[in-house]
């Protein structure tokens, strides 16, 4: 069992990485009882990073899986500028005295 946050968070890092689940990890911690928490602002600060950076490393591994249920759904995905991939083109309806 963790008893340290830098090791959890170096334990959970190394399991998203290898593509393993996390919760057996996560489940067994008694969060009451983690120590190592920073105790000063620029300690604070990197593990603040270092939870970004988790948080970061989470969604690009949901990506391929979030593309693939907006696939698989009815609904149209959004173009390059927010409008949806499907919509026709609007032409101008402004017309100028020639």
């Amino acid at each position: 069992m963790l008893h340290a946050v830098p090791e959890l968070l170096d334990a959970l890092e190394s399991r998203l990485v290898a593509g393993e689940d996390p919760a057996a990890l996560l489940s067994n911690i008694r969060w009451s009882e983690l120590v190592g928490w920073p105790d000063d602002l620029a300690g604070a600060s990197a593990l603040k990073r270092r939870i970004a950076s988790i948080q970061m490393l989470l969604a690009g591994l949901q990506s391929p899986l979030r593309a693939t249920l907006i696939g698989l759904s009815g609904n149209p995905g959004y173009g390059r500028n927010g409008i949806p991939a499907d919509a026709p083109a609007l032409a101008p309806r402004l017309h100028g005295k020639v």
